[in-house]
């Protein structure tokens, strides 16, 4: 008797120790859920703009420029789109007017240059601030500007003009004779003023005649014949080039048409190179 029982007790702690092991390897087998996360909402740099407008504008003195309303709302919008790098982290007020002070150049270029293409009239302070602190972002509208400095005789604002047209743009080796820019482009007419100069102006400009002399030369034969065949060269500030061979770094190459002078020129170095010693 004593031993069946034990056998009974065995055989309980037997079941219940299986019950515990499936309860075990089913509860291995749950998946813990996954924690769902939250989209970051984006930022709203237009309604910001709105609530920032006059805080930034009273910090950089925009209405003190007597800047219109709606274009100062545009202004602070891109500003902020510059000072804010994140698209979901809303930095504090006192913080934006500190990255702005930071990045006060860019500031004022952003400015001068949203005046400039958005306002027909300005007053004298206004196109102080405008070439003072345009910088390269005024560029594409310095024949505009300049135009308008002439109308109102602001001479010394012209003289600032060229140092920024030196600086910021893409200054030929040219110099206009009407408006004192060296603006002259490759087809003989002045990206400022629109003035056009005759192909003699650019001969001397160029120093044609003393580089045409070296050039001749210095060129093979074949590439003397070459260049009466096509009519004219490329002239840049420092060298001649046949147009067939022009070179691919960026620059100002101006066409200059070979005359009759500059033909027989050629034809004498050809004869002079053929004749027997």
């Amino acid at each position: 008797m004593i031993a069946i029982g034990r056998r009974r007790k065995k055989a309980k702690k037997m079941k219940a120790d299986d019950k515990t092991s499936e309860t075990t390897s089913v509860s291995t087998q749950v998946k813990p859920k996954k924690k769902r996360s939250r989209k970051k909402k984006a930022l709203d740099l237009d309604k910001l703009a709105d609530s920032l407008k006059d805080t930034i504008s009273d910090f950089l003195g925009l209405n003190i420029l007597g800047i219109p309303e709606e274009l100062i709302k545009k202004i602070v919008r891109e500003i902020l789109d510059v000072v804010i790098t994140s698209s979901s982290y809303k930095p504090s007020t006192d913080t934006i007017l500190k990255r702005i002070n930071r990045h006060l150049d860019v500031v004022r270029m952003i400015i001068a240059a949203r005046m400039l293409e958005h306002m027909k009239d300005f007053t004298n302070e206004q196109l102080e601030f405008i070439v003072y602190y345009g910088g390269k972002m005024i560029i594409p509208e310095l024949p505009r500007l300049y135009k308008i400095l002439v109308k109102k005789k602001l001479f010394d604002l012209l003289d600032y003009l060229k140092y920024v047209w030196e600086k910021y743009g893409q200054p030929s080796p040219v110099k206009c004779p009407k408006c004192g820019f060296y603006s002259v482009m490759p087809d003989s007419t002045c990206f400022i003023c629109g003035y056009t100069v005759t192909d003699e102006y650019l001969r001397e400009e160029l120093g044609f005649e003393e580089k045409f002399r070296e050039y001749i030369k210095n060129a093979s034969v074949a590439e003397l014949q070459e260049i009466i065949d096509i009519g004219f060269v490329l002239v840049d500030k420092n060298n001649i080039y046949n147009p067939k061979y022009r070179p691919r770094k960026p620059g100002y190459y101006f066409p200059i048409y070979l005359r009759k002078r500059d033909i027989l020129l050629i034809s004498e170095e050809i004869s002079r190179r053929k004749i027997k010693i």
